[in-house]
């Protein structure tokens, strides 16, 4: 353990995270050099810094060497602990520009500078994040007068700026909205306040609902027609913005040309709040804002939008009622205005001719008849003790068939005290302003000495005036609205019944599909198990009774024929391996090394050995398409499939025939025929094996890609090798398709996703001598958890005379890593248990970052796939290998 100087005790104090690692720190090292031999002022300095508990960082020498406590290192985010001592143009790249004149001001003038709540985009969580920060620059003067560096107190105010902005932007939202009475005048307000906002709303949407789609109705910061702002969202149309009536969170990646508002960069996301209608769960619309790209999409930055929308949907209600109660309001003044002429006019025929009076007196029956048929409930109270003069049929069904005329409100109608209706009327009467309530609940007697009924009206008291200007009365209208009410309560508890009743079947219907599909899953595993057993019994009775009659020759001293038996058991073991990767690649799960694969070539480069496997009785035609596209997959794996199905197209036709292989570029659609078959939308290569053979049923068809499904006699084919192409094909992200008629033949087509770059082929160098030995005493870690591997790794690297480290797993490979041994070469394998193989290259490239590694695997996940699982310097070798390919592998890397 390193001792720390006296020194350093003395200048880092206290026991804080920042001083404990200044003492830990080896500064002769560095261009400050020894603590000893730093200048009196610097060591001031430092003491204040680590003793305060304000923000604060000192910077030293030309470089600005950063020095900061314990308070400021939040400042810092993912930049700590590196950045101590870090040159300040090196730790604050993005923000330098912004203040090296003021750090110039100090060092050049000993200047102090000052800034309060000073704007500064910092790099310190992985992205340019929006700070704020008020901070003041003091110059430190050394021994000889000059100015050596300096000293920030500094308070980071971003919390605080940020709310303020958003709290500005409701208070001003709020103010705009009061004076918004129409639904124009609210969008307008509310456009106005995005716009106003825009560095946490760069660009905002806004869509109202409109039968089963939405119409934009206002935007900000985005011109129209652009892209990311359609004018219409028609639900059965794929859009950006969802219809869901639920927040959402969008990503914006692939939009082009965003606006950006106060900012240079384009939002990354944008969030969907809906807007609540009023008295209702479902959403009137909603509200679509851009999100600031310097600012994570918090919880504060989720309420404030939050209320932005609430604002909005409650205004936008508030104007829609406003606006309908004065229609209402209006169509009543109209009619009292009529009533009022009418009277003005009898009072002129009084002083005219009789018929003119009888005329008068006819339309004012009229009147009185229409009056009394309308459906509205209707009466007129006259004087401050509220008299009925008269009333409508409609409001005597209302109230109940009691005598009214000529009786105050109070007393016809006693059970109204204390409900309210009285005071609004002497209100009504002493301002003679109008009333307009909606959905009022009263309660009324009306059955004499019956129980009172809870009725629900929505009304109007409209004043009446009189020739002098005062108030001499008061007409009521309104509706009984009881009977709507009660219907739209038992409408909305047959909505959630049926809801209900809807999830439960839906539940259940998944239930049995989820049996269904675990037995047909259990039907699959038990076919697939007993096909394996089966081949498998097969091959090792072949390799276990080559050895054991191998055993028993040497035991009784006779050698004759054991060269047979170790034939027999070697082919049998190599069959058991191919099955190995068939199973493999049917399930997707072989190691393969995808590349840009030009299959023209392939195919070109495979005719001699087709016609020679196909035999003279089939013809074979290449029908290769120019100019055609590299695809990318594993060459040896497309070869591997296209032999297979070359010898199954040659089964299918035992009397000769014609074996057709092409080739052509394919582009899939959205939309189109192929994405029946799962395929992703894209460009595609298609390798086409066709034949004139037997061809294939529906239900073989369907089938055919089944592990060890034959339809060849017994003992003429495994059943894996369509299986192999599917899980190929599927592996490589690709997809199959069979199309075949009993009787005229079969084409089975494999589509092999294009390859999006144009290096070409990656081609091995020439072959490295495989019995190729050691030189210098080169030294390898062979790290495998089976003994029997193992020892074999071990046996071929002493035969070629290397030295060799072994360990069972990979802590033991660790620690013999971290140590200071010699080590030129790792052999791992890759299904390590605890800590695999690739975790264990990883730890020892962090501490040996040229190691050669060589991975052993005989089953591996996609990741392994060499495009992305192999780095400069690693190889891997595939389970079961030889000797000699082994051999060849360590002789290759090293």
């Amino acid at each position: 353990m390193r001792t720390v100087p006296a020194a350093a005790d003395d200048v880092f104090i206290g026991n804080g995270e920042m001083a404990r690692l200044m003492r830990a720190t080896d500064w002769s090292a560095t261009p400050l050099g020894p603590v000893s031999g730093w200048p009196e002022a610097l060591k001031v300095a430092l003491r204040l810094l680590l003793t305060s508990r304000f923000e604060m960082w000192l910077g030293w020498g030309p470089d600005v060497a950063f020095f900061y406590n314990d308070a400021y290192r939040p400042t810092l985010g993912q930049k700590h602990p590196q950045s101590l001592a870090m040159p300040a143009r090196q730790l604050w790249p993005e923000i330098w520009e912004d203040i090296k004149d003021r750090i110039e001001s100090v060092y050049l003038r000993g200047e102090a500078t000052w800034d309060r709540a000073l704007l500064l985009l910092m790099e310190r969580n992985g992205y340019p994040e929006e700070t704020y920060h008020t901070f003041s620059y003091s110059p430190l003067i050394g021994a000889g007068g000059a100015v050596e560096g300096l000293f920030c107190a500094v308070s980071e105010e971003t919390e605080r700026v940020v709310a303020e902005r958003r709290f500005d932007s409701l208070r001003r939202l709020a103010l705009d909205l009061a004076q918004a009475d129409r639904r124009d005048a609210v969008l307008r307000a509310a456009e106005r306040a995005l716009a106003a906002n825009d560095r946490d709303c760069p660009f905002g949407l806004i869509y109202l609902h409109e039968g089963t789609g939405a119409r934009l109705v206002a935007r900000a910061g985005i011109p129209a027609g652009h892209t990311a702002a359609p004018a219409w969202l028609a639900p059965d149309v794929v859009s950006r913005w969802p219809l869901s009536g639920r927040d959402a969170l969008i990503s914006l990646h692939d939009v082009a040309d965003l606006p950006t508002g106060a900012w240079t960069m384009p939002p990354r996301q944008a969030a969907v709040i809906p807007l609540m209608g009023q008295g209702s769960d479902a959403a009137a619309g909603m509200l679509v804002v851009g999100l600031n790209p310097h600012r994570p999409h918090d919880t504060d930055y989720a309420a404030y939008l939050a209320l932005f929308a609430g604002q909005i949907s409650a205004q936008l209600a508030s104007a829609d009622a406003h606006e309908s109660e004065r229609q209402r309001a209006a169509a009543l003044a109209e009619a009292v205005r009529l009533r009022e002429a009418a009277a003005d006019a009898l009072r002129q025929a009084n002083a005219g001719l009789l018929s003119v009076v009888e005329q008068r007196t006819a339309e004012r029956d009229r009147l009185r008849i229409l009056f009394e048929r309308a459906p509205g409930f209707m009466c007129v109270l006259s004087g401050p003790d509220h008299v009925f003069e008269f009333m409508n049929e409609a409001y005597q069904q209302l109230v109940g068939h009691r005598s009214l005329v000529g009786l105050s409100l109070r007393e016809a109608m006693p059970e109204l005290a204390g409900q309210g209706f009285v005071e609004i009327l002497d209100e009504v009467m002493r301002t003679g302003r109008p009333f307009v309530g909606r959905d009022l609940t009263v309660d009324l007697q009306r059955v004499p000495n019956g129980p009172l009924e809870e009725r629900f009206v929505n009304l109007v008291y409209q004043p009446i005036i009189g020739a002098d200007g005062s108030v001499t009365g008061i007409f009521a209208e309104g509706q009984d609205v009881t009977e709507q009410k009660h219907t739209e309560l038992a409408l909305r508890e047959l909505n959630a019944t049926l809801e209900t009743r809807i999830e439960t079947a839906v539940r259940e219907r998944q239930e049995v599909e989820e049996a269904l599909r675990q037995s047909q899953k259990m039907e699959a595993v038990g076919q697939l198990t007993g096909g394996i057993a089966h081949d498998f019994n097969n091959l090792l009775t072949g390799i276990i009774g080559s050895l054991d009659l191998m055993q028993r020759r040497m035991a009784s001293g006779r050698m004759e024929g054991v060269e047979r038996y170790i034939t027999t058991a070697t082919m049998s073991a190599n069959r058991a391996a191919a099955l190995t990767h068939r199973l493999l690649a049917f399930s997707r799960r072989q190691p393969i090394d995808p590349r840009a694969v030009d299959a023209n070539r392939l195919m070109t480069t495979m005719e001699d050995l087709l016609r020679r496997t196909i035999g003279e009785t089939v013809a074979l035609v290449l029908e290769l398409e120019e100019d055609l596209w590299k695809a990318l997959c594993d060459p040896h794996q497309l070869e591997s499939a296209v032999l297979n199905l070359a010898i199954n197209a040659r089964d299918a036709m035992p009397d000769g025939g014609r074996l057709t292989i092409a080739t052509c570029n394919v582009t899939v659609d959205p939309d189109g025929e192929l994405r029946a078959h799962d395929a992703v939308p894209g460009d595609y290569i298609c390798v086409a094996v066709s034949d004139t053979g037997t061809g294939m049923t529906p239900d073989v068809i369907a089938r055919a890609f089944e592990p060890f499904f034959t339809t060849k006699p017994i003992g003429q084919g495994t059943g894996l090798g369509l299986s192999m192409v599917y899980g190929f094909a599927r592996q490589s992200e690709g997809f199959t398709r069979i199309l075949s008629t009993p009787g005229e033949g079969t084409s089975i087509r494999i589509y092999i996703p294009r390859h999006a770059g144009g290096e070409p082929e990656v081609v091995r160098d020439g072959a490295v001598p495989a019995n190729r030995q050691a030189r210098g005493g080169e030294v390898v870690l062979v790290v495998e958890d089976e003994p029997a591997v193992r020892a074999l790794v071990i046996e071929v690297l002493a035969d070629l005379g290397y030295h060799m480290i072994a360990a069972h797993d990979g802590p033991a490979g660790l620690a013999v890593l971290e140590s200071d041994r010699r080590i030129d070469l790792l052999v791992t394998d890759v299904g390590l248990p605890g800590m695999n193989g690739r975790q264990l290259a990883d730890a020892a490239r962090a501490v040996r970052p040229d190691l050669k590694i060589l991975f052993m695997t005989g089953y591996a996940e996609k990741a392994a796939a060499s495009g992305g699982f192999l780095e400069p310097g690693m190889e891997m070798v595939i389970k079961p290998f030889t000797v000699e390919t082994l051999q060849a592998r360590i002789a290759e890397i090293l």
